[in-house]
């Protein structure tokens, strides 16, 4: 299988509405990081029992370092062990940062940790457990063997 750079487009696409959904729903629409940081919580609820937490954390901290390609100064975050999802670094890394940039940031680290999910456990396992965490939120099937859209 050959594997873009990036996640598929529709994976972005998603991926942006989850991170608007939840600092919509959070009554922080002009904070992506609060939007993530919720996104990252719902994300680890759903996946750690089947994944486990350490495997949540490697996935997610993968899907970081590939978005920072994009994104240099997400290389600044890191993810701590313990917890559900502590992120630490977030502020230093977008504290001088456009806001729409920040929002692009975290939705590449959303649609990579999500196209990672559907490569290691598939799709259909892999995006039923997502899209369990948002069913309101709209989400197109994506074949991992296509290759990616952007």
């Amino acid at each position: 299988m050959v594997m873009s750079q990036h996640p598929p487009e529709r994976l972005s696409d998603f991926a942006r509405r989850v991170l608007r959904h939840e600092a919509e729903s959070a009554g922080h629409a002009d904070e992506p990081v609060a939007g993530f940081e919720r996104v990252c919580r719902a994300l680890h609820v759903k996946l750690a029992p089947l994944i486990s937490s350490a495997g949540y954390h490697t996935v997610l901290a993968r899907a970081l370092r590939l978005a920072a390609r994009d994104f240099p100064f997400l290389t600044g975050v890191s993810i701590s062990s313990n917890g559900d999802c502590a992120l630490s670094g977030l502020p230093a890394a977008f504290d001088t940062r456009d806001p729409g940039e920040v929002a692009n940031a975290l939705a590449a680290a959303l649609a990579h940790f999500i196209w990672l999910l559907v490569i290691f456990i598939g799709e259909n396992l892999g995006l039923r457990k997502v899209h369990e965490a948002w069913p309101e939120v709209p989400l197109d099937r994506v074949n991992p063997s296509s290759g990616a859209g952007k």
